[in-house]
C-alpha cells in the first residue's frame, strides 16, 4: 500500500511494523520497491538482544542483515541525539539517486525519550547541485532524427515532456512503467511494451535515428525485453538521477546524472530545432512499433460479443475515464492488458515489473486510491493473486475507499498453465479451488457482480460499479479458446513423438537440423 501511494504521489511511502512478523511480512514489498525504484521508508522496531548471545528473546531477528540486500541503507535512530534527524535522512536517502526503500530501526527506549519541542531536526546533507547540461543540449540540437525513450521518473513532468516532444516532432518510446506519460492515442506516442509490439521493428526504428535520448529509465531487463533492445552506443545519451544506472547495461556516448525535470526545464528554455522526421515516416513507424498483436494463443474472456482479449480491453478502456488508473497483478491478465489496453494519462497503468510479485494489485490499488482520491482506480487480478491478498479489502472497506476490483477467474495459475500447455500439451499442479467470491465480498462488506459466458455488457457493469461508493468486486469468466486447445494438441503430439523416438533419436535430429541451419 505504501508503494502504491509513493508511485502515484512521487513522495516517499512510509510504513511502520514491529520487528518480528510485521517486518518479515513486508519483505516482498521492499523487494518490489527496490527493483521498481519506489521510495519507501520502513520504520521497524529494534529487536531485543539476548544476553550471552543466546537466542531466546521473542521476535529476535537480525533485521539489518536480512534487509540489507533489499534496501538502499539501514539507519539506526538510536545513534542520533535527535531521532527526527534519522527520519529525515531516511526520507532523503529513499529519494536520492535511484529511488528505493530504506530501513529505519528505532528502539522502544528511543521512542520513549523526552525531546525538546523547539529543536528543529536537520539532516546531515540536503544540498542538491545543478548539473551542467550543456553537452547534452548540443547533442539534442545537432540531431536531425532523434528518438526519446523515457522511464517512470518522467511521470511528474508529463506536461513538459509533451511540450518538448511535440516541438521536436520526434517518436517517444516508453518503458512499461512509463506508459501513459504521453497519451497512447497521441501520434508521437510509440509505446514499446514487450507484450504489445515487435522488438524487431523497434530496433529497426532505433537504427534509423541519429540520437537516442534515454531519460529516467534504468534500461533493465523489463525495460528492454530481456536486453533484446539494441541501443547504438555512439548515438545513446543516457540521463538518470543515479550514476550507477548510466552505462550499467548499455554503453552510452554521453551519460548525464541529473533530474528529468531539470533536463526538460533547460531544453524548453532554448528549444531544439524541429526534427527531419516526416509525418508519413512517423505514421508508418508508429503502425509497426505500436501494433498490439500477438501470435500466441489467448483465452476466451466473457463480456463482449467477440469474447476475446482485445475486445474485452477495448471495452474496459471505453468504460473507464481517460485518467483512470488500472493496477495490474502478475500473471496472464497482465500480459493481455499490456497488449491491448491503451493508457491515456500519466500513471494510468501501474504494475510490478522487475520482481513480478503476485498479490501486488489490490494493496497497491488501495494506496493509489488514497494518494489520488480524484481519480478512478481499478485493480485487475487473476483468481490466484486474488486469493493471496483479497482480505486487504477489509482495510479498503473500513477506510471507506472507493475501489473496483476485477477478478479474472480461470481456476488456475493461468500464465504458468499456458506455458505448460504450449510445451507439453497438459498442465500439472496449477489448478485452483476458488472460494465463493460473492460470499467473500459480502463478508468483507463489498458489493459483487458477475460477467459470465454469454454476457456482453462489460462496459455497463464496470460503468455502474464506478458510480457506486465503496468496494465492488467483479468476477469475469475466463476459459480456453480454440487456439489454446489446438496448441495443446500439437504440443502433446510433439511430446509423444519425442518420448517414442527416445533421447538418442532426438539428439541425432537436433544435431542434424542444427548443422543444416
Amino acid at each position: 500500500m505504501a508503494g502504491g501511494w509513493a508511485r502515484v504521489t512521487g513522495g516517499t511511502g512510509v510504513l511502520l511494523t514491529i520487528s518480528g512478523p510485521g517486518f518479515t511480512w513486508a519483505l516482498t514489498g521492499l523487494a518490489e520497491a527496490r527493483l521498481d525504484s519506489v521510495p519507501l521508508l520502513h520504520i521497524a522496531g529494534t529487536p531485543t538482544s539476548s544476553p550471552n548471545g543466546r537466542y531466546f528473546r521473542q521476535q529476535e531477528l537480525p533485521l539489518a542483515s536480512i534487509a540489507a540486500p533489499l534496501v538502499k541503507g539501514v539507519i539506526e535512530a538510536d545513534l542520533y541525539s535527535d531521532p527526527g534527524v534519522a527520519v529525515l535522512e531516511g526520507l532523503l536517502l529513499a529519494r536520492s539517486g535511484e529511488p528505493g526503500p530504506v530501513l529505519l530501526q528505532v528502539s522502544s527506549a528511543t521512542l520513549g525519550r523526552e525531546l525538546s519541542e523547539g529543536a528543529a531536526a536537520t539532516p546531515s546533507s540536503s544540498i542538491v547541485e545543478r548539473t551542467d547540461l550543456t553537452p547534452l543540449g548540443v547533442r539534442v540540437r545537432r540531431a536531425h532524427r532523434p528518438v526519446f525513450i523515457v522511464g517512470q521518473a518522467t511521470h511528474r513532468y508529463a506536461k513538459q515532456l509533451r511540450t518538448l516532444v511535440e516541438h521536436v516532432n520526434a517518436p517517444l518510446l516508453t518503458t512499461p512503467s512509463a506508459r501513459g506519460v504521453l497519451p497512447e492515442n497521441h501520434p508521437l506516442s510509440f509505446g514499446f511494451d514487450p507484450f504489445a509490439g515487435s522488438i524487431r521493428d523497434v530496433n529497426e526504428l532505433l537504427e534509423s535515428c541519429d540520437l537516442v535520448l534515454a531519460i529516467g529509465c534504468k534500461l533493465s531487463h523489463s525495460d528492454t525485453n530481456g536486453f533484446e533492445l539494441k541501443l547504438p552506443a555512439d548515438r545513446l545519451v543516457h540521463v538518470d538521477a543515479s550514476a550507477e544506472v548510466i552505462g550499467a547495461n548499455y554503453p552510452a556516448s554521453l551519460g548525464v546524472v541529473g533530474d528529468a525535470g531539470q533536463l526538460f526545464e533547460e531544453l524548453l528554455i532554448s528549444l531544439p530545432p524541429r526534427s527531419a522526421w516526416t509525418e508519413q515516416e512517423l505514421e508508418t513507424w508508429r503502425e509497426r512499433v505500436a501494433g498490439g498483436t500477438s501470435d500466441s494463443p489467448e483465452p476466451r474472456i466473457a463480456g463482449t460479443h467477440a469474447g476475446d482479449a482485445r475486445s474485452f480491453f477495448e471495452s474496459l478502456r471505453r468504460a473507464l475515464p481517460p485518467d483512470a488508473m488500472l493496477v495490474l497483478d502478475s500473471g496472464l491478465h497482465q500480459v493481455l492488458a499490456r497488449r491491448y489496453y491503451r493508457v491515456l494519462a500519466p500513471l494510468g497503468l501501474i504494475m510490478p515489473t522487475d520482481l513480478q510479485s503476485m498479490g501486488f494489485a489490490i494493496p497497491t490499488a488501495i494506496g493509489a486510491r488514497i494518494a489520488a482520491p480524484d481519480r478512478r482506480v481499478v485493480a485487475l487480478v487473476g483468481d490466484g493473486g486474488f486469493a493471496m491478498t483479497a482480505l486487504e479489502l477489509v482495510s479498503a472497506v473500513r477506510e471507506r475507499i472507493d475501489l473496483v476490483v476485477i477478478v479474472f477467474v480461470d481456476r488456475a495459475f493461468g500464465q504458468i498453465r499456458m506455458q505448460q500447455l504450449a510445451s507439453y500439451g497438459k498442465d500439472h499442479g496449477v489448478s485452483l479451488q476458488n472460494p465463493d467470491i460473492s460470499l467473500l465480498a459480502a463478508a468483507v462488506g463489498a458489493r459483487h457482480d458477475f460477467i459470465v459466458d454469454g454476457d456482453v455488457g462489460v462496459e455497463a457493469v464496470i460503468g455502474s460499479a464506478l458510480q457506486r461508493s465503496g468496494v465492488t468486486v467483479i468476477e469475469v469468466a475466463v476459459g480456453d479458446s480454440f487456439a489454446i486447445r489446438r496448441s495443446a494438441v500439437v504440443a502433446r503430439a510433439r511430446e509423444g513423438t519425442r518420448r517414442a523416438a527416445g533421447p538418442r533419436v532426438v539428439r541425432f535430429f537436433s544435431k542434424l537440423f542444427g548443422k543444416s541451419r
